[in-house]
């Protein structure tokens, strides 16, 4: 039953919803109207319906939830007894926060990798995407599920669960051989579910101050709802989910609001485009009668970083009072700079301001 199960959902491969007449993907799709008591659900989010639709077409209605919610599929592997933190073969894993924002299907796993075929996502691994895709997520770390459900399989369990089994490693056609290919398809890593711009990376796994910062720009827009603490140095699903609805403000949509940033998005959320740390162009261009672009650059800089509160008009090219005490703000900041609050930057504040 279980590799009919996978078989039937695997076959689905390269398989898209509809599009609006504007092009953008409006998740129409044929799973919907299959699934007896889940013909509302078209239009909706369908990666549980696609669950659904095997688990009919495989006789497992007993065996599986018939739901379109991830959350209500969660409840009741939960309440059935039948949830663990490890993956399973043939069985659900759920995505976010409580596991309600995204499924699909275990079809192998080893250590560090389950591999996959689920459908509502796209290429970058997105909760909300195009169509139906094989795909590879990490176990452990960002991006990793929030567990797994147990389908009561006729043939028995096999889990990496030391409490079922403790096989470490198997895949979907070989449970006497439960170890997945040596040399899989090329894998990118962590860049399935991130994007490196100017050296800076956004999205699943991505970590450092540049993380930090969109998450307050986004908060800034109206965008931080799916904050419990705030925006920190490390994303999480908080932070595409609140991306993907700053993209869907600008009018992406399907697979282009996939909450991961994009060079145009950022730009325009953040008012510049993050790049390499420029070089510091001499201590002789700040100070009392300086004038020049590097005031500028510098004034501009400290304002994105949230020291430019000494401002009433600008920055601007011409070194002012107010360009000494945000620079000795900033200073004072950075534990770094301790006992150098001077408001002239030097090379090694420039470094940090701009890094």
């Amino acid at each position: 039953m279980r590799d009919e199960f996978v078989a039937l959902l695997t076959s689905q491969e390269g398989y898209h919803e509809g599009r609006d007449s504007d092009g953008t993907w409006n998740n129409m799709q044929k799973f919907s109207p299959a699934v007896p008591s889940l013909e509302w659900s078209q239009g909706e989010a369908w990666c549980a319906t696609f669950t659904a639709w095997g688990a009919v077409g495989t006789g497992m209605t007993d065996r599986w939830p018939i739901t379109a919610s991830c959350w209500t599929a969660v409840q009741w592997w939960k309440e059935h007894g039948r949830w663990t933190d490890y993956p399973v073969l043939g069985g659900p894993f759920y995505l976010g926060r409580g596991g309600a924002d995204h499924v699909g299907v275990v079809t192998g796993y080893d250590a560090d990798t389950i591999w996959t075929i689920e459908g509502n996502t796209n290429a970058g691994g997105s909760p909300q995407g195009d169509g139906v895709y094989a795909r590879q997520r990490p176990r452990r770390g960002p991006g990793s599920p929030y567990g797994y459900g147990i389908p009561d399989y006729p043939e028995g369990t096999i889990s990496a669960d030391p409490a079922l089994g403790g096989v470490p490693a198997a895949r979907v056609g070989t449970p006497s051989a439960p170890v997945p290919d040596p040399a899989p398809a090329p894998d990118p890593g962590p860049a399935r579910y991130q994007t490196t711009i100017n050296g800076f990376p956004y999205g699943y796994g991505a970590q450092g101050d540049q993380v930090t910062e969109v998450g307050r720009a986004l908060v800034d827009r109206g965008f931080g709802g799916h904050y419990l603490e705030g925006p920190g140095p490390n994303w999480t699903d908080a932070d595409t989910e609140n991306y993907a609805e700053y993209q869907r403000s600008l009018g992406y949509g399907g697979g282009d609001a996939d909450g991961v940033p994009g060079e145009d998005s950022l730009r325009q959320l953040l008012g510049y485009l993050p790049g390499p740390v420029p070089a510091f162009p001499g201590a002789q261009y700040f100070g009392p009668g300086q004038d020049n672009d590097h005031v500028r650059q510098l004034g501009e800089q400290l304002v994105r970083k949230g020291f430019g509160g000494s401002y009433r008009v600008g920055p601007g090219p011409r070194w002012t009072e107010s360009d000494r005490r945000a620079v000795a703000a900033f200073q004072r900041s950075r534990p770094e700079l301790a006992g150098d609050a001077d408001g002239l930057p030097g090379p090694r504040t420039w470094q940090l301001l701009f890094s």
